[in-house]
């Protein structure tokens, strides 16, 4: 007889491992995933731009 183990992950929100067969990852729960966005939408997280990748003509 052999044991399967499940692979784990840790919250991207809280840091907790978890089983990574949940519906809710990268996250632990559907809470963390409503904290990370409510960080995204408040603007808490941002993504840096380099102008000098872009065209200056359009």
């Amino acid at each position: 007889m052999t044991v399967s183990k499940s692979k784990k992950a840790k919250c991207l929100t809280c840091n907790k491992e978890f089983d990574i067969t949940l519906k809710t990852k990268p996250f632990c729960s559907k809470r963390c995933s409503y904290v990370d966005l409510n960080n995204w939408l408040g603007e808490k997280y941002a993504i840096e731009v380099n102008e000098n990748d872009y065209d200056k003509d359009i």
